[in-house]
């Protein structure tokens, strides 16, 4: 006869926990999808053999650890990243019409997410950068460069197209190959079923060839001769299916196409002698030094005001920018030619006005807020941000100041009353006492680091903080700098507080600039 025996309460009590435990293991390892997003521009475009970012909630595990299926059909896992995204290809004989898309983690699948599959979606692969919501992801996805050189090296904007050259780019869902390509496997180079056609500014791109022996779908071209030097618009086409539109930068030598200042990335084509500007365009060079100061040739890359060589803060040349100094000894009328020369090339030259004053407020900008322009303020005599507290959280910034070194970074709003230290470029002559006939600060050299001697701008900028006139307590150039001008000011008594108070900076006989800090109570 078998006897049945209660089992002892702690142990009981134990082993609930235990099972508890093993069941939120369990449901841990169980994938859900949120959101699925093409390679090309993060849209809902999808196609049989299109490259597809799955987006959710996922164990670590290495790709052999998934598995997609799109429509019953098996798909193929190119990656998995930790930080929450999938990247698959859709099977080639999935059905069109939504389709159900489940991700399967070690045999354990998702619940099903719908997606819509048409014949083709043809799509350049490219960086794609996806919005921060509730729903999709809060990271850029992996950074691709949809053209590239011959060598494989990427067209960028220092390293552009010529016309006639040879590029080379990737795409996905532009239907099947003939014959068909096993995905995860060794294949031949297989073509496409169906040639695809490229215009690049609207003439025809002759197209080599165009297939795929792996995941992805390579084409090869040819930029047309005639096609115009600049940023020209390229559209893939496939059964008259046009794909994204992707800016193909040509270039057959460095092309400026903007002169704006450095601070605001305002007042196009007008630049004052030792204020900071920044130069965009095509062909700076395929390398980057982003801390180049004071040198005035740098990779190659120098800029050159009539005859005098400007010297280069920073070279961005894969973005298409370089940020100078225009050298103190230009006059403060008229105008002044820019020249860009690259190597062995030399850009068209670009006619600049000249002005005694150009000023712009350096500024930070608010992930959460796109339109605040929140000027690079201080607490004097620390690194204390006037900024809300709502956008130094969203930037990482602390924003409890008590406690901190006053060299720390962090938010501490200032009050009516308070004195701001505003940085700025384009103020125009500084020198020593304010000297209208002392000796300016040579090009390529800073300002003394311990303010012996202090270079004071010649005419004080007016300010005004909440539309309310400010008192400046001084003005002139940062100590240890070159082209950045410091700003003592005093918020007036009265202001209306807030996250977005405007700061508005003239001086006498310019254009002014204007931006935004926080007051408090």
């Amino acid at each position: 006869m078998y006897t049945y025996t209660l089992p002892d309460h702690n142990n009981y009590v134990k082993l609930v926990a235990i099972l508890t435990l093993l069941a939120a293991a369990a449901a841990a390892q169980t994938p859900a999808v949120t959101k699925v997003l093409n390679s090309g521009i993060g849209d809902t475009a999808f196609a049989p053999l299109s490259i597809v970012y799955i987006y959710g909630n996922f164990p670590s595990g290495l790709p052999k650890d998934f598995a997609v299926t799109v429509g019953g059909r098996p798909g193929y896992v190119i990656a998995a990243n930790s930080t929450g995204y999938i990247t698959a290809v859709i099977p080639a004989d999935a059905p069109l019409g939504m389709q159900a898309l489940v991700v399967s983690y070690r045999g354990t699948p998702s619940t099903a997410y719908n997606i819509p599959l048409r014949q083709y979606a043809p799509e350049f692969q490219t960086t794609t950068v996806v919005p921060v919501t509730t729903e999709g992801p809060k990271f850029p996805l992996a950074s691709y460069y949809p053209f590239a050189h011959q060598d494989v090296t990427p067209v960028t904007l220092g390293a552009p197209a010529a016309p006639g050259e040879h590029l080379v780019s990737l795409i996905s869902g532009a239907g099947p190959t003939s014959p068909p390509i096993k995905l995860g496997g060794i294949n031949n180079f297989s073509p496409l079923a169906i040639q695809p056609s490229i215009t690049i500014a609207g003439l025809p791109a002759p197209v080599e060839r165009a297939g795929s022996s792996g995941a992805s779908i390579e084409v090869d071209f040819v930029v047309p001769t005639n096609a115009p030097l600049g940023f020209d618009q390229t559209i893939l086409t496939v059964a008259g299916v046009p794909s994204n539109i992707i800016t193909l930068p040509v270039a057959t030598r460095p092309v400026v196409t903007s002169v704006l200042s450095g601070a605001s990335f305002k007042s196009p084509g007008t630049v004052a002698p030792g204020s900071i500007i920044s130069i965009f365009g095509i062909g700076f060079g395929p390398k980057d030094n982003l801390l180049a100061f004071p040198s005035t040739n740098v990779n190659g890359t120098s800029v050159v005001f009539n005859k005098t060589a400007a010297p280069i803060f920073a070279l961005a040349s894969l973005e298409g920018q370089i940020n100078a100094l225009v050298p103190y000894e230009l006059p403060t009328s008229g105008s002044v030619d820019l020249t860009l020369n690259v190597l062995a090339d030399t850009s068209v030259v670009t006619r600049l006005n000249l002005a005694p004053a150009v000023p712009a407020i350096f500024f930070f900008t608010d992930p959460t807020v796109s339109s605040r322009r929140n000027a690079a303020a201080l607490v004097p005599n620390t690194a204390w941000l006037a900024m809300p507290l709502s956008m130094a959280t969203a930037m990482g910034i602390p924003t409890d100041c008590s406690g901190l070194s006053r060299l720390s970074t962090c938010a501490q709003p200032p009050h009516p009353g308070d004195v701001v230290q505003l940085f700025v470029t384009g103020l125009g002559k500084a020198t020593p006492k304010a000297d209208p006939l002392g000796k300016l600060l040579a090009t390529g050299s800073v300002a003394p680091a311990n303010g012996n001697p202090l270079y004071l701008t010649i005419d004080t900028p007016l300010v005004k903080i909440g539309g309310m006139p400010a008192t400046v307590q001084f003005s002139g150039i940062a100590p240890g700098f070159a082209g950045l001008y410091q700003v003592n000011v005093q918020i007036p008594l009265g202001v209306q507080t807030g996250d977005d108070v405007p700061v508005e900076i003239t001086m006498p006989g310019s254009i002014s600039d204007s931006a935004t800090i926080a007051v408090s109570n």
